[in-house]
């Protein structure tokens, strides 16, 4: 019989996998994005968030001015990629294909930062619900 540990280490450990393999945008052009100064610092959030150990994803828009994230609190949430709902909140506010500039804590694409650049932009962030498991069901 199969227990309810051993259910939960598998499904754990498939959305982990997946989350890793889970494809994200590639940069429009070979020149980084030159992110605003409000963007800047929703990434500084972002990374505050996630340290080193929470999964998580951030899209920026292709002029750098909107941006959504996502993350979990916990090692593993209810979501099998991090990359598709930033990407889908980031393109919900500036109506282009964003892209992924963080995956966790590490940097997926070049990007600059720019003072030159216009203020405004739209930015947003989602908490994905934690995996809730019952290690003490002992049904068989």
């Amino acid at each position: 019989m199969i227990h309810t540990r051993t259910i939960a280490a598998a499904l754990l450990a498939a959305l982990a996998l997946s989350a890793c393999a889970a494809p994200y945008a590639a940069a429009p052009s070979g020149t980084p994005i030159a992110i605003t100064p409000e963007t800047n610092a929703e990434i500084s959030k972002y990374l505050r968030i996630v340290k080193a150990t929470r999964p998580g994803a951030f899209a920026v828009s292709p002029d750098g001015r909107d941006s959504f994230f996502t993350y979990c609190e916990d090692i593993s949430c209810a979501v099998s990629s991090y990359t598709a709902p930033a990407l889908r909140g980031c393109q919900s506010f500036s109506g282009a294909p964003c892209t992924i500039l963080y995956v966790r804590n590490e940097p997926r694409l070049t990007f600059s930062r720019t003072e030159t650049a216009g203020t405004g932009g739209r930015h947003g962030s989602e908490e994905q619900r934690e995996l809730d498991f019952d290690f003490n069901d002992k049904r068989d």
